[in-house]
């Protein structure tokens, strides 16, 4: 029964890192292993490793946006809506003014696109693309709203001039989105 009992014992010490005997040169390795590094230790070397991480990279898609001859950039986010936005483009929308007073343009989409795993509501802030889930809208804010239920973002721009352009660009202007390439 010994002869059985201690090699595995010897063997289970091993597995989850103990001390092991090494046969040649006397050095005890020491095996420590944490979440950050691995650390191997003998009396003549000493390596360290350490583990790679890896980061998520956000995908987005990167637009370009004509707006009376001018062009903007901007890119939509990894939601749910823009991912969905995304597979339409090209497209062309007619753009206006959403009221007097408010610093947005928004375009009929006349259909719905999901919000799975978005926040319920949103201020429309400064340099945003929207999506208005109860009238089916995309809006592009030039200034900042107020929070809304239903208030989506699914992008932002990245032209420094897209202000401008977007609250001086008038009224049923049509406006062409492509995927950047």
């Amino acid at each position: 029964m010994k002869k059985h009992f201690i090699p595995a014992v010897i063997a289970t010490l091993a597995a989850i890192g103990f001390t092991t005997a090494c046969s040649n040169n006397n050095a005890t390795p020491t095996t420590q292993v944490s979440a950050k590094k691995v650390v191997k230790h003998t009396k003549k070397t000493k390596k360290v490793r350490k583990h790679k991480k890896t980061k998520s990279v956000k995908q987005t898609t990167k637009l370009k946006i004509t707006i009376n001859g001018q062009t903007l950039h901007a890119e939509l986010n990894n939601s749910s809506a823009a991912k969905a936005f995304a597979k339409e483009l090209p497209k062309t929308m007619s753009f206006r003014d959403f009221m007097s007073g408010f610093p947005e343009k928004i375009a009929d989409l006349h259909h719905s696109l999901p919000t799975k795993g978005m926040p319920r509501g949103h201020e429309g802030t400064k340099g945003v693309i929207g999506y208005w889930s109860p009238d089916q809208r995309i809006v592009f804010y030039y200034g900042t709203e107020s929070y809304y239920d239903g208030i989506h973002i699914i992008g932002k721009f990245t032209s420094k001039n897209y202000a401008n352009v977007i609250k001086n660009m008038g009224n049923n202007i049509e406006v062409r989105i492509n995927q950047a390439k």
